[in-house]
């Protein structure tokens, strides 16, 4: 459409965030495994209506040409350049989650997951806290796909499958599920352990997914993680 990237980010927060707010009105008045279910059907639906959109997103042709971020008039279009924007984005959305954490908000968050019932005996509203909860991830979501686009040059729903869901669910997981440091670490022994692996290429996934079970098996609430916060519970 035209759009820059300084002017396309707002509009992508905005947009993913309310869409994370509608979809969570309905999802949950669901729990446990019936949650999982619906988040995962939903994202498939949108995944599918827009690889068959064709008028509107192209298909799996996707959008390309989309143009490098530009900062005074400099374009960061060098991925070496482009690595630092992202790493200044990574440091702020520590700093601002680690704030709300530390907020009401964040708080309110914990005590529901520590005990939901406890909480909305406490006055807690628990059903709009976990609004904000799935409005808030959709956010950074929105963000992230952004920063993605913009390095790829190119997006098209065949970008977003269902694994890569679960490579963020695995990276939440293994570096601990509470912990934003631990979520971090994740995502860097999920990034670097198959490069390193790379010249085992016939065995770089049964090690890394061996890994995981190990780390299930021995230590479940993750790196970071504290033993409440483990995946069981």
């Amino acid at each position: 459409m035209g759009v820059g990237f300084w002017s396309a980010l707002p509009l992508s927060l905005v947009i993913t965030t309310l869409f994370g707010f509608l979809l969570a009105i309905p999802a949950l008045r669901l729990k446990g495994d019936y949650l999982a279910i619906v988040t995962l059907g939903f994202g498939e639906i949108v995944r599918l209506v827009l690889n068959n959109w064709d008028s509107f997103t192209r298909g799996p042709n996707g959008i390309s040409g989309i143009a490098p971020p530009n900062l005074a008039d400099i374009s960061i279009g060098k991925i070496s350049h482009y690595y630092y924007l992202v790493f200044f984005f990574v440091l702020l959305s520590f700093f601002i989650m680690k704030r709300v954490e530390d907020s009401k908000i964040g708080r309110a968050w914990i005590a529901i997951r520590e005990d939901e019932i406890a909480s909305s005996a406490m006055g807690v509203n628990t059903m709009m806290y976990k609004l904000y909860s799935v409005a808030f991830g959709a956010f950074w979501a929105g963000l992230a796909g952004c920063l993605f686009a913009a390095k790829m040059r190119f997006v098209s729903p065949e970008s977003f499958t269902f694994m890569e869901s679960v490579l963020i669910l695995c990276m939440v997981i293994i570096g601990g599920i509470g912990s934003i440091a631990g979520v971090v670490m994740g995502a860097v022994v999920l990034v670097f352990l198959p490069e390193v692996l790379r010249d085992a290429q016939l065995y770089r996934m049964l090690a890394v997914g061996s890994g995981l079970v190990f780390l299930m098996v021995f230590r479940p609430q993750g790196l970071l993680g504290r033993k409440s916060d483990s995946f069981g519970s």
